[in-house]
C-alpha cells in the first residue's frame, strides 16, 4: 500500500468552505484487490508471485491462478461468484487480521468503494479478467483519461452531476460548483477534524467510527457529532454501509 501511495498522484478541488480530495484510486478498494491476489493466488505455481504494476492511467494486480472452477472471470457477474477458498490457512489468518471481512465479497466490494468516490465516471470501474495462468485486477485512474490529466473544470462537472444525484435540500440542489465559487457569501470553513473525517471517507466509505477516531485522535462520541454536522450540511449521505462524500453544500 505504501508503494502505491508513494507512486500514485491525487488531485483536489478548493470548495468554498473546505478541500475536495480527489483521490486517483480508493484506498479501500486497491486494499481489497491486494488481499484477494494474495489469498487466492496459486502457490504451486514456481517463480509466481503477486506483480503491482503502475502506469499514469492505472494500476495492474497480477496475480498467478486463475478461477479454481476454470471458468473466466471476465464472463462472469461477479455480485454471483461463490466464494471457494484455494488457500483456506491464509484466508483464516486474514480474517483474523481483519484484512477481510466475509468470503466472497472482494470483487463486489471494490467496485463498490471506487464508484463511491467523488470523481467516479462510469466506465470507470476495476476490471477483472482471467488470462492463461494469471488473474488481473485493473484500478482506472479517476483522474485521467484519453489525453492525459483531467483538468479542474471537468472536476467542476462531477461535482454538479452529483449533486443532481444526492439533493440534500431545495437550495442546495439548485446550487452549482461555479455558483459556489463566485459567490461573495463569507462560509465557515470546516475545522481540520471534519476536514479530516471528510478526506478518511472519501478513502474509505466503509471506515469504523473507532478507526477514524484512532486515525484523528478524538473520542468516538466527537467523530458522531462531526459525522452528524457534516450530514446536516449535505456533505454526507449514507447509502447502505458506506458513507458517501457529496462533494458540495
Amino acid at each position: 500500500m505504501d508503494f502505491i501511495k508513494n507512486d500514485t498522484m491525487s488531485g483536489w478541488v478548493k470548495m468554498p468552505n473546505y478541500r475536495l480530495n480527489l483521490p486517483g484510486y480508493s484506498d479501500r478498494a486497491i486494499f481489497e484487490g491486494l488481499v484477494n491476489n494474495l489469498i487466492h493466488r496459486d502457490y504451486t505455481v514456481m517463480g509466481g508471485e503477486v506483480h503491482i504494476d503502475i502506469y499514469d492511467d492505472r494500476v495492474e494486480l497480477i496475480s498467478p491462478g486463475v478461477m479454481p472452477d476454470g471458468t473466466q472471470i471476465q464472463d462472469r457477474d461477479i455480485y454471483n461468484v461463490p466464494s471457494i477458498r484455494r488457500n483456506p490457512v491464509i484466508a483464516d489468518m486474514f480474517t483474523q487480521l481483519d484484512y477481510m471481512e466475509k468470503r466472497g465479497s472482494g470483487l463486489r466490494k471494490m467496485r463498490e468503494q471506487t464508484e463511491k468516490l467523488p470523481n467516479f465516471l462510469p466506465g470507470k470501474e476495476p476490471l477483472y479478467k482471467t488470462e492463461a495462468s494469471s488473474f488481473f485486477t485493473t484500478f482506472y485512474n479517476l483522474n485521467w483519461n484519453e489525453n492525459g490529466r483531467i483538468p479542474v473544470e471537468e472536476v467542476a462537472d462531477r461535482v454538479n452531476s452529483t449533486l443532481k444525484k444526492y439533493p440534500v435540500s431545495e437550495e442546495s440542489s439548485e446550487r452549482n460548483f461555479g455558483d459556489l465559487q463566485k459567490s461573495s457569501v463569507k462560509q465557515k470553513r470546516l475545522d481540520r477534524t471534519a476536514q479530516s473525517i471528510l478526506d478518511l471517507i472519501i478513502s474509505d466509505g466503509s471506515i469504523s467510527q473507532d478507526k477514524m477516531a484512532e486515525r484523528t485522535g478524538v473520542s468516538k462520541r466527537a467523530i458522531e457529532m462531526q459525522i452528524a454536522n457534516l450530514k446536516a450540511k449535505g456533505l454526507l449521505v449514507r447509502e447502505g454501509l458506506i458513507m458517501v462524500a457529496i462533494g458540495a453544500l
